[in-house]
């Protein structure tokens, strides 16, 4: 009874060290006070600001509101998870997790986990997996940014690149899934590049409306199909991924796009490598 009794001492003391704070659409909860009223407050900015550059105009507030769990840890890894389930359309239920040092987490974590509600909102349903991820991982710093480009390397220099056709169906994440993150992470980059954000959503509902990504491609972007888009890319990932300046692109696209760096590695393929292997020929 005495060690029960301690016990429940010992959480209490524990819960009542733990501070929340609470905004329209987010209750953080965090053993810091001043950090939990930060991510409350970023979490609503972020979800106005990314809303209005991928869509155009703001979200309504949710009729559930998101729980966000804060660890922080200087040491700790930066991550985060987002759970929520879909009824006629709407997202709720929501659950997300945000760790890492404070930084990561209000520069990469953060948006990256808002990124992920502000698309379930919109489209009222799952993304190709990696679709979502890519385009969340976009808006991360780019020191994050940077290590999913020297993972894509990596990957596809190490027989781990996955085929577009195979990858732009997956529902679900796959055993082997960093690959996944670091090819969805390039592909996104590659799109919005050539023709922005807006363009990317309009080519994510076409292709998820009935799941002819080919068709969905030549209407968007002008390539016959997934094979023609995958060349594209890969000859674009082999030329270090230099900003795409194409004639019909507005100038505020070109000049966003200037703005991503290029890899620091050059991507040595060859002909026989992943290149032949999953290219039409």
């Amino acid at each position: 009874m005495q060690a029960q009794a301690r016990l429940l001492v010992f959480l209490a003391a524990a819960l009542s060290m733990a501070a929340s704070s609470r905004t329209a659409n987010f209750l953080v909860s965090c053993n810091d006070p001043q950090l939990a009223k930060l991510v409350a407050e970023t979490a609503e900015l972020q979800r106005k600001e990314i809303a209005l550059s991928w869509l155009g105009h703001e979200l309504p507030r949710w009729q559930d509101i998101c729980p966000i769990r804060v660890v922080v840890g200087e040491r700790m890894g930066a991550g985060g998870r987002t759970t929520f389930s879909f009824e006629k359309g709407r997202p709720g239920r929501w659950q997300m997790l945000v760790q890492g040092s404070r930084q990561r987490i209000l520069d990469s974590v953060l948006p990256h986990e808002i990124s992920h509600t502000v698309f379930a909102t919109h489209f009222g349903k799952r993304l190709p997996r990696w679709a979502d991820e890519g385009a969340c991982t976009t808006v991360e710093h780019i020191s994050e940014r940077r290590k999913q480009q020297k993972l894509l390397v990596h990957f596809l220099t190490h027989d781990r690149g996955i085929p577009f056709a195979q990858m732009f169906r997956i529902k679900e994440y796959p055993e082997d899934v960093l690959p996944l993150y670091a090819q969805g992470y390039s592909v996104a980059r590659y799109l919005i590049s050539y023709a922005g954000r807006r363009r990317f959503i309009e080519y994510l509902e076409t292709g998820m409306a009935n799941d002819d990504w080919d068709m969905a491609t030549k209407k968007h972007y002008g390539l016959e199909d997934l094979s023609e888009l995958q060349l594209a890319w890969v000859d674009w990932v082999e030329r270090g991924c230099p900003p795409i300046a194409l004639p019909g692109v507005r100038q505020e696209v070109r000049q966003a796009a200037a703005k991503i760096p290029a890899s620091d590695v050059p991507l040595p393929l060859s002909n026989d490598g992943w290149r032949s292997r999953y290219s039409r020929r």
